[in-house]
């Protein structure tokens, strides 16, 4: 038993990096939506939505945004190491 309350801390863990990475990334794009892209934003119509590709973040010169990146770049390995150290699928809510 105490192997199986290891695996479901190992698998609380992983959802909890992609949490993380949500996260994350829902404050980039209000960073970047009051920064670098607030006249696209204000020119928006007021309901519309949009998917943003992760690149323009990427190649943001917004220094702040830089970091971020680089902060969901390492939650991604580490989820990936340990995924795959411990050979665990995941299956999690897109939404």
């Amino acid at each position: 038993m105490p192997e199986n309350n290891y695996r479901e801390n190992l698998r609380e863990a992983l959802l909890n990096l992609i949490e993380c990475n949500r996260n994350i990334y829902s404050t980039i794009i209000n960073l970047e939506m009051q920064g670098n892209m607030k006249d696209w934003n204000d020119a928006v119509p007021i309901g519309e939505s949009h998917q943003f590709d992760f690149e323009i973040f990427r190649n943001s010169e917004d220094g702040n945004i830089q970091q971020l990146v680089k902060l969901i770049d390492e939650i991604d390995n580490t989820y990936e190491s340990l995924k795959n150290i411990n050979g665990m699928e995941i299956e999690f809510d897109e939404n």
